[in-house]
């Protein structure tokens, strides 16, 4: 693990642009990273820090047995943009009496803050998205259950948090900057397995800015923890998901997953199941270090929500009609079957 402190790789991403069947697979622009002056250069003990792009996760405490969270955090100018996603909060009024909500709260320097409220779907998850309080170098993150979402103070009981201090404030070190493409002139899209120039400032219409605009309105999206099946036992995925206009949103990163030649296979593929156990593929995956290296983009439409679950299968050649028997990796969990 490179210290904090240190010069981080370029950050990769891989996008999977799908409309009906047709894909394009790219890299995306490379931006160094790094923490704040403030924070001296040393990462909170419990969170693990992404190796190619600066981002910290921390995995949250819970207090009820249903619960897990996990927090996000990315360098911004303004020192962090963040994201909160929980998964499987029970009902608020098995927290505390009379609660009605679950509320987001930073507390450090002496202040707590109201982050804003934490909704839930049907199924009991839910997502946040905010920027580091102003003034906050490091500072705790508590979800408690609250009588109102419009609670000026944290009266009820903790659900999740951080540990002391845990979150840190994150700023991206200068960049070099290159020439932007003009504006009279739209950007390509990228050839498959092309890797785009690093630019001053993203591109109106770019692929990646639209899935992140899509988690983002949906407070980060939707958590997918994917587990490695048979043929890849240790490897591991996590994706936020999100569905806006008919189109699925997904940005997924991979770690200890053998590439398809290693496992005798000439390309994966990820696929979600829907609902009604319809099958949508999604994309062929990176054959090189990309693979565990890199965000995959996906945007793919003929979806009404984000209730699907996702896997990846092991399979001879591109493009594949139907999945094989080969799993790579599986919904933790799914809630979802081929039918």
């Amino acid at each position: 693990m490179r210290k904090a402190c240190g010069r981080l790789r370029p950050r990769a991403r891989v996008a999977l642009c799908l409309l009906g069947a047709s894909a394009c697979l790219a890299a995306a622009p490379s931006r160094g990273v790094g923490l704040s002056a403030a924070a001296h250069g040393r990462r909170p003990p419990h969170a693990r820090r992404a190796a190619q792009d600066g981002r910290v996760d921390i995995r949250l405490r819970s207090f009820t047995p249903t619960a897990s969270g996990q927090l996000t955090i990315e360098p911004s100018a303004e020192g962090g943009r963040a994201r909160l996603t929980a998964l499987a909060l029970p009902d608020p009024q098995t927290q505390a009496r009379d609660a009605r909500a679950y509320v987001v709260w930073a507390n450090g320097e002496g202040r707590i803050v109201r982050l804003g409220e934490l909704e839930r779907d049907r199924r009991g998850n839910g997502g946040l998205a905010f920027e580091r309080p102003a003034g906050f170098e490091r500072y705790t993150v508590i979800v408690t259950a609250e009588q109102s979402a419009d609670a000026a103070r944290p009266l009820g009981a903790p659900v999740l948090s951080t540990r002391a201090n845990e979150a840190t404030a994150l700023f991206p070190q200068p960049v070099e900057r290159t020439e932007a493409p003009s504006p009279a002139t739209p950007a390509a899209p990228p050839d498959p397995g092309a890797t785009r120039p690093t630019r001053a400032r993203t591109v109106a219409g770019d692929f990646y800015a639209e899935v992140d605009g899509a988690l983002e309105a949906r407070g980060g999206g939707r958590l997918i923890e994917l587990e490695g099946a048979e043929t890849a036992t240790r490897a591991r995925g996590a994706a936020r998901a999100a569905e806006s206009a008919g189109r699925a949103y997904v940005v997924v990163r991979f770690r200890d997953v053998p590439l398809p030649q290693a496992a005798g296979a000439g390309v994966y593929v990820m696929w979600a199941i829907q609902p009604s156990g319809r099958l949508v593929y999604m994309g062929s995956l990176p054959a090189d270090e990309a693979l565990n290296r890199a965000d995959i983009y996906v945007r793919v439409a003929g979806f009404q929500s984000d209730d699907f679950d996702l896997f990846v299968t092991a399979e001879r050649r591109r493009p594949a009609p139907e999945p094989s028997d080969r799993r790579v990796l599986s919904t933790r969990n799914a809630r979802h079957t081929i039918r």
